[in-house]
Order: structure tokens, then C-alpha cells, then sequence
């Protein structure tokens, strides 16, 4: 759970920096999983440099990361942001190249959420660390930057920010509203993900988060998978029948995320 201080920054900027969230020994399965799921699911494409990798860690091959997503250090936070009956969404990995423009993680400002970053290297203010716009999760701000950076061209070091520098087991956790990007980053940029979204209440909410669902499920696609479903058969089976992966599976089949 956040502590008042941490909660207040969140509410008023759109993110906070958890520091230290994991152990060495997490990091050491959680690096391990990565290695071996990428290679796995890519087995056909070895990484070159020249082109993001992406993977949902939700399957039997990723134990540990597939457990995020139910770690009270992440939902208890998701719940205390967006309610009880806030959703899991995925947890994932990915390895980054160049550069990443300014963009916030949502079409719509009526689809939120937080997402849950964690580099698995050393990042900083010309070493690929997440940049954020404090402030940028709210209305009219969200709205004047979509329309305004549409023309602006600004390089990505001229847009006002704050870098969030982080060490491998910090976690930079941001309103799904927020813009955010990067600079400066490897053609190597280890970063996992845990996302949550704000269960839909509104007929327009539910509405964004539909087509948000319809965009979910072409992810693999897009990153050179098309064969591969995006969320895995055994993680939606969920054979330990926990009542809190239920619930989201069960919004989630009436969202669309999946077919049922």
C-alpha cells in the first residue's frame, strides 16, 4: 500500500517511485524468466537491436512474473487508486530500442489505470529512464497536450519533465493517463510491466475500454507474433481458482479481452 505521502504524490502528479520494491532474489528469478521467455517466444527472430520485443509473462514458463499481478505490492496499490474492483490486466517484458516519443497509454482520458514499470537496468536522464509530465493525467491538461504536440515537433528533451531514474527493483508506478517517454535508452532496454485499468462505471467508459480490449488482443501481431494468442489458455483457466483473478476474468470476458 502507498503511504499518505506516496498517495498524495500519485493523486496530484499522476506517478510515484517505489524504491527497492523488489529483492535481489526476486530480481535474480525475474531476470531469469525474461531471458528465457523472449528467447522462448521469439525463437524464430533472435533479437538484433533493430526492433522491440514484447511478451505477456502470464503462462506456466513465467511462475513469478505471472504471480504480480495478485502481489498485494501491486494490486493492494491498484485497489487503493481505482477501487476494489479494479481489473489485472497482463504483466510483460520487453526489450526496448531508441528512443520513445511522448505519448500517454490510452486512447481515451475515460479508459485509466496505473501501470507498474521496472527496468531491469541502471536508467537515467540519458540511459533510456521513464520521463513523465507531472500533472498530465488530469483535464484540461491531458486534452491540451494531445492537441498540442500534434504540431508542436518539440524534441523529446524540450518538453518540461521529470526524469524518474531508477536502479533494477525500483518500480515507477503512473496513471495510465499520464504522457510519458523516454531518451537516450540502449538498443537493449530491459522494462517489465504489471497494468491494472479502472473497471468500467459509465456507459462511455465502458465504451474506450472495449476498443481498448479490441487493441489488446492484436498486440502479439504487431510485434511479429500474429500466430500467438495474447493472453495464455492456463492463465485464463485460472486452476487455482483464486477469487481475485476470477473476478477480472469475468469482467474481462464481458469487456472482450478474450473470447469466452
Amino acid at each position: 500500500m502507498l503511504t499518505d505521502v506516496q498517495l498524495a504524490h500519485f493523486q496530484t502528479f499522476g506517478f510515484v517511485v517505489l524504491r527497492q520494491l523488489f529483492t535481489p532474489k526476486e530480481l535474480e528469478i525475474i531476470k531469469r524468466e525474461f531471458i528465457d521467455e523472449l528467447e522462448r517466444v521469439y525463437h524464430h527472430a533472435p533479437f538484433d537491436g533493430t526492433k522491440r520485443y514484447y511478451a505477456v509473462m502470464l503462462g506456466s514458463t513465467t511462475p513469478f512474473f505471472a504471480s504480480l499481478l495478485e502481489d498485494p505490492r501491486f494490486c493492494g496499490v491498484a485497489e487503493q487508486l481505482y477501487g476494489e474492483d479494479t481489473i489485472g490486466i497482463a504483466t510483460d517484458a520487453n526489450r526496448y530500442v531508441g528512443n520513445t516519443g511522448w505519448h500517454p497509454d490510452t486512447g481515451s482520458y475515460e479508459q485509466f489505470g496505473v501501470k507498474f514499470a521496472f527496468y531491469l537496468q541502471p536508467v537515467g536522464p540519458d540511459r533510456g529512464a521513464l520521463r513523465v509530465i507531472p500533472g498530465s493525467c488530469k483535464q484540461p491538461y491531458f486534452g491540451e497536450l494531445r492537441e498540442q504536440m500534434k504540431t508542436m515537433n518539440l524534441a523529446i528533451t524540450d518538453v518540461p519533465g521529470h526524469v524518474c531514474v531508477s536502479e533494477p527493483g525500483d518500480v515507477v508506478a503512473f496513471d495510465l493517463r499520464t504522457w510519458h517517454a523516454s531518451y537516450g535508452g540502449s538498443n537493449d532496454r530491459w522494462m517489465c510491466t504489471c497494468v491494472y485499468y479502472n473497471n468500467p462505471k459509465t456507459p462511455e467508459q465502458e465504451e474506450v475500454t472495449r476498443r481498448q480490449a479490441v487493441a489488446n488482443k492484436n498486440v502479439t501481431a504487431h510485434f511479429g507474433r500474429p500466430g500467438d494468442t495474447w493472453l495464455p489458455s492456463e492463465w485464463i483457466a485460472n486452476p487455482k481458482k483464486s477469487p481475485k483473478r476470477q473476478r477480472w476474468l469475468d469482467r474481462m470476458r464481458e469487456l472482450e479481452f478474450f473470447d469466452a
